[in-house]
C-alpha cells in the first residue's frame, strides 16, 4: 500500500468519525413507524398547530400586502427662520497658495452659494501656504 493510499484512507476514517459524532448531536432522531401509535390528541396538537401556523402566516402575508403610503410634505421657508448655527473656520494649509482656496456653502434646504467670499480672510503663510478663516451662518436643518 502507498503511502497516498494510506492517507486517502485515514482522511476516511476520520470522516466517518466525525460523521458518526455530529449524527450523535441529532435532537429529532428517526423512530421507527412500527414503534409509534397515533393518537387521538397527538392529532388534536398537530392539526391545532398547523391551523394556528396558517392563520398568522395568512395575516401576516395581508398585512403586508395592504401597506398603507403615507406623504407627507411641508416646506419651510429660509428667510423666515430665525434658527441659524454660526460656523467659524480656521484652515491652515501649509503647501496650497491661496490663489487656489474657495468656500462653496450648501444646505438641506437648497441654499448653494458658490464662491463665498463675505467674511472670509486668506493670509499667505510663506512662500506656498495659506491660513484660510471664514464665518458664517448656516440654517438649522428641521
Amino acid at each position: 500500500m502507498s503511502m497516498m493510499s494510506q492517507g486517502l484512507h485515514l482522511l476516511e476514517g476520520c470522516g466517518q468519525v466525525l460523521r458518526l459524532v455530529v449524527v450523535r448531536l441529532d435532537i429529532y432522531r428517526k423512530v421507527p413507524k412500527d414503534l409509534t401509535q397515533p393518537t387521538l390528541t397527538g392529532a388534536v396538537i398537530s392539526v391545532t398547530c398547523i391551523t394556528f401556523m396558517l392563520i398568522l402566516f395568512t395575516s401576516e402575508l395581508l398585512h403586508f400586502l395592504s401597506g398603507e403610503i403615507v406623504s407627507e410634505l411641508y416646506v419651510d421657508n429660509p428667510g423666515e427662520s430665525t434658527d441659524r448655527i454660526p460656523v467659524y473656520i480656521k484652515i491652515s494649509l501649509p503647501r496650497l497658495k491661496c490663489d487656489y482656496i474657495g468656500l462653496d456653502i450648501q444646505d438641506d434646504l437648497g441654499r448653494h452659494e458658490v464662491g463665498f467670499v463675505e467674511n472670509t480672510n486668506k493670509n499667505p503663510i510663506g512662500e506656498e501656504g495659506c491660513l484660510f478663516e471664514a464665518n458664517f451662518l448656516i440654517n438649522k436643518v428641521p
